[in-house]
């Protein structure tokens, strides 16, 4: 975020990340649970790293798989943040998009034979990309010496940051990759002596039998030991359904494939909200913020911020102790680095303090970032997002002409508004020739304004804006 002054010593940072870094840690020959593909909203996901702006301060360095939108940029100038970013793609037109899941979890194996092409592959990560193409890059940003802040520890930072002479310091990967892990987190919560600790099981019929005995007593989950938020994980509500899914794991492991998935409980919620916290290095921790969670089929939707009585809450519950003995035990397994922990408050009123570790930044700490700049002007807000189609006809540049135009667009000296957080994700599912179809594409903003009422009007202007446009809202 800016900040009035920096010190004059310090070396500038470099904000660069992959956002669904679980897919970089995954084994590459794990059953995986049924699910739809969709190719363009992962698309979507590599252009969110765009909302990293938000961490810069006077001087530091954002390197974005996608340019951002020249009309963005000088959008965030008027707001006020200064750094130096690409002005060209990371990732070549006609670069591939994918690389196998092994290669990228550097585990030097082979794809396995029982994999389809798709199945083995996702997007490349863009620490690859900066590995493979950032020489190119060499003229707009001065990578030598910067200090890299990245969203997660991902597979070739270690090679890119060599290469380029930028400097990091992390934990190692294979620490990394295991406290992010599912089975990571019920071994905490089992440590801890916490309520409704997961079940690790790595074989369909210990799956079966857990889930049968998990049944008797209500629904539960089914995770992903990988698995991403809103992905990666099931619901399973009958018996009926129990044995449709086990069918398709167990295909996968007469084929091979290693079973690794954990059970839990379903837990009525009230509210869903996130912890996020960073262990320095000597292992001191440093709580930043709370944040409540509106979700979506288990996926994030808005960050809000909680209000007095909540926190309140929290401390009744010594929420924030827990908080502390998970960060001990982190960095007891090596791990030092930001951490945001979901949570939640149950129907009856109790606390879930923990439901998983995210040993990484997070949705909520970008929201974060973006409150403290708000608050340099007296000001709060809440972070969302729009997921549309459009045919691609309406640029950047037009829709924050149109945002101004209609009293919108959020500006310093204008009290309320829509701050849009991202361009990339708009448009990255268009071609550069237009096809004449319409695609997918995603709107992260904030709505700046402390009221309610006033933040539904704002949000419904803009909805008919966007509309009016020829986008149509899918969320």
């Amino acid at each position: 975020m800016p900040e009035s002054q920096a010190g004059a010593s310090r070396s500038p940072v470099l904000h660069m990340g992959t956002f669904e870094a679980e897919l970089h840690w995954r084994e590459h020959n794990l059953a995986i649970l049924p699910a739809l593909p969709d190719r363009e909203a992962e698309k979507i996901v590599t252009a969110m790293d765009e909302l990293l702006f938000s961490f810069c301060q006077p001087g530091d360095l954002l390197l974005t798989r996608y340019a951002i939108d020249p009309a963005q940029r000088e959008y965030t100038r008027r707001l006020g943040f200064d750094f130096t970013s690409n002005t060209t793609h990371l990732q070549p037109e006609q670069t591939a998009v994918r690389t196998p899941i092994a290669a990228a979890a550097g585990y030097g194996q082979a794809a396995s034979p029982q994999r389809t092409a798709k199945e083995n592959a996702h997007p490349i990560s863009v620490f690859q990309l900066l590995y493979d193409y950032g020489s190119a890059l060499a003229e707009q940003l001065p990578l030598e010496g910067a200090e890299l802040s990245p969203f997660a520890w991902v597979p070739y930072i270690k090679e890119a940051s060599q290469r380029f002479g930028i400097r990091s310091q992390h934990p190692p990967l294979e620490i990394v990759r295991s406290v992010n892990t599912k089975r990571y987190s019920a071994e905490i919560k089992q440590r801890l002596g916490l309520d409704h600790p997961g079940i690790y099981v790595t074989d369909t019929d210990q799956l079966e039998t857990v889930g049968r005995e998990l049944l008797d007593r209500g629904t539960f989950m089914i995770k992903d030991n990988y698995g991403v938020s809103g992905k990666g994980n099931i619901h399973i509500e009958s018996p009926a359904m129990l044995t449709r899914i086990a069918s398709s794991i167990r295909k996968q492991e007469d084929k091979g494939r290693n079973v690794e998935f954990v059970l839990e409980r379903y837990l009525d919620k009230e509210q869903d909200f996130s912890c996020q916290f960073y262990i320095t290095k000597q292992g001191d921790i440093e709580i930043i913020s709370v944040q409540w969670l509106a979700n979506s089929q288990f996926a994030y939707r808005e960050s809000l911020s909680p209000d007095a009585d909540f926190m309140d809450l929290l401390e009744r519950h010594r929420y924030f102790e827990i908080m502390e003995q998970i960060s001990r035990e982190l960095y007891r397994d090596g791990y030092y680095g930001h951490v945001c922990i979901d949570s939640m408050v149950l129907q009856d009123g109790s606390l879930e303090p923990m439901v998983e570790i995210n040993a990484r930044q997070s949705m909520s700490l970008i929201k974060n970032n973006i409150d403290q700049y708000l608050r340099q002007h007296g000001l709060q807000g809440n972070m969302t997002n729009y997921t549309v189609t459009h045919d691609g006809s309406l640029s950047h540049e037009q829709l924050l002409s149109e945002l101004q135009r209609n009293q919108l667009l959020f500006l310093p000296d204008t009290g309320q508004g829509i701050l849009p957080l991202t361009s990339a994700a708009l448009s990255v599912n268009h071609p550069t020739e237009p096809d004449g179809k319409k695609h997918k594409g995603r709107l992260y903003l904030s709505v700046v304004t402390d009221q309610e009422e006033t933040k539904k009007h704002l949000l419904n202007q803009l909805e008919q804006l966007l509309t009016d446009k020829g986008l149509h809202i899918l969320n």
